[in-house]
């Protein structure tokens, strides 16, 4: 836009279109400007139309790899988890979980909840919880406490060193002995 005094507006080219104004200017485009602004969206919708074009040609062509490509993608997958779990693996502070299942029983040695204790770091503000369960003895916990005092981190806690421990990662915890789990629960 080129932004004119309306005091000097009689001096603009009667070629030039006026945009929009104001009590104090007017704005106006050039031909210059209005040809090219007409050519700039030809060529937007021209990029639009080539680029589902070529999308669609893509598609075709990708189809005829399409099994080799996600068999590969899988095989990344499996990688990258296989490395996280080494990375976790790595840490000082994370154990080697027993899994046994010829027993029913989740017994943490002061277990940590592991995205808390990622997120305080170096801070140790997270206190280790202990945690006994059993078929043969103790089978329930009932948690009580003030809100905002740690209820469902405790519980979650425990539910993920539970799925860690079943997928064959260290966990966050001094000691841990698993057995079998089938299922967990929340509500």
């Amino acid at each position: 836009l080129i932004e004119v005094k309306n005091c000097h507006k009689s001096s603009v080219p009667s070629d030039w279109v006026m945009v929009s104004s104001t009590k104090a200017v007017s704005r106006f485009h050039s031909p210059f400007i209005i040809e090219n602004y007409r050519l700039l969206n030809q060529l937007r919708e021209q990029l639009v139309l080539d680029c589902s074009a070529e999308w669609l040609h893509f598609l075709d062509h990708f189809s005829e790899h399409y099994h080799p490509v996600s068999k590969a993608i899988c095989h990344l997958a499996t990688v990258d988890c296989l490395f996280s779990l080494a990375q976790v693996a790595k840490q000082g502070d994370y154990c080697r979980p027993t899994v046994q299942d010829n027993r029913r029983e989740i017994i943490i040695k002061n277990g940590r909840h592991p995205v808390i204790d990622v997120l305080l770091g170096e801070q140790d503000q997270y206190v280790p919880n202990t945690t006994s369960l059993s078929g043969d003895g103790e089978r329930v916990m009932i948690i009580t406490g003030p809100n905002m005092g740690g209820k469902s981190s405790y519980i979650k806690q425990v539910a993920l060193i539970t799925v860690m421990a079943q997928i064959g990662s260290f966990v966050p915890a001094e000691e841990a002995t698993i057995g079998v789990v089938d299922g967990i629960f929340t509500r």
